[in-house]
């Protein structure tokens, strides 16, 4: 059986379209089509119902797609297998992060290739869980690192859940805030409030916990995935900090930010995940990213 055959029939059912499909897969119409006609006379079944221009999967095709994706994830694993064994070396690897994450894990380990690996390609990726998700399983990166809760488990997929972080509210050494005696939601609502975009979980916690005013919605102020520039505002401006303790850790042993318990107080911890491809080996290079990321994500 023709790996391209599989190839272009996966093309042709995700794209629905003979056109669409044939530019994506840089091919003429003709050439495609005689590819899934080839496929089709090899099998002696019909694949492809062709109505107008919209093109469905018979129930032939869907089970040919279902099993054509599997062969051909393994002949590129296969492959890739071949290729990190004749190379001896780390290669490279692409990485999406989730906004703490980020935050925790994507200087020091650029630092730590930099130093000590310079002839790795690392490419970094940024973006919403589902996005990263779905990146990964196109394969434009190896590896993500995203909220554990925000995740929906799935048989190709392979979580690996990340230490606990605890989490709250920070705000600057010197904040007005630090004075009183006892910080209420009402006190806390008088100053910005800085976060990155928070899971259907949490911000139904903060609810449960502070009352129906603490909606991310209604109470966070400054939104951003980008955690370093929101620590930046509070450490600059009375912006109150809401989000995980590690993501500040060297300014607050520093003294530059510090913790405050906005009452009633509740322990609050992140859970994050690294997830890849449940059936893909490990390069050389994703090993030490997983070893890097279990030994430096902790509180």
């Amino acid at each position: 059986m023709n790996l391209n055959h599989l190839r272009h029939l996966i093309a042709l059912a995700e794209h629905q379209s003979f056109r669409k499909a044939a530019d994506a897969l840089c091919l003429t119409q003709p050439a495609l089509s005689r590819s899934i006609q080839a496929l089709e006379h090899e099998l002696d079944v019909r694949l492809i119902d062709r109505d107008g221009k919209r093109n469905t999967l018979t129930a032939y095709g869907q089970q040919v797609v279902s099993r054509a994706r599997r062969i051909v994830f393994e002949a590129r694993e296969l492959q890739r297998g071949i290729t990190l064994l004749k190379d001896g070396e780390l290669g490279t690897i692409g990485i999406g992060f989730g906004p703490t994450p980020a935050s925790i894990l994507m200087t020091p380990f650029l630092i730590q290739m930099a130093n000590h690996h310079p002839k790795v390609q690392v490419k970094l990726a940024r973006g919403s869980v589902p996005l990263l998700t779905q990146s990964l399983r196109d394969e434009t990166v190896d590896v993500i690192v995203v909220d554990l809760r925000a995740l929906s488990a799935a048989e190709d997929l392979r979580i690996e859940a990340l230490p606990p972080l605890r989490g709250g509210f920070l705000c600057r050494s010197q904040h007005p805030l630090r004075a009183l005696a006892r910080i209420d939601l009402a006190a806390l609502q008088q100053y910005p409030v800085a976060s990155m975009p928070l899971s259907d979980e949490i911000a139904q916690n903060l609810v449960t916990q502070l009352g129906i005013e603490a909606r991310p919605a209604q109470l966070m102020t400054i939104n951003s995935e980008d955690v370093n520039s929101l620590l930046d505002v509070v450490e600059a401006t009375d912006a109150v900090f809401f989000g995980i303790f590690a993501s500040a850790r060297a300014r607050i042993s520093a003294g530059q930010l510090q913790e405050i318990k906005v009452q009633p107080h509740f322990e609050r911890a992140g859970r994050y995940a690294l997830v890849t491809l449940a059936r893909r080996s490990d390069s050389p290079a994703m090993t030490l990213f997983r070893n890097f990321a279990f030994s430096h994500f902790h509180d």
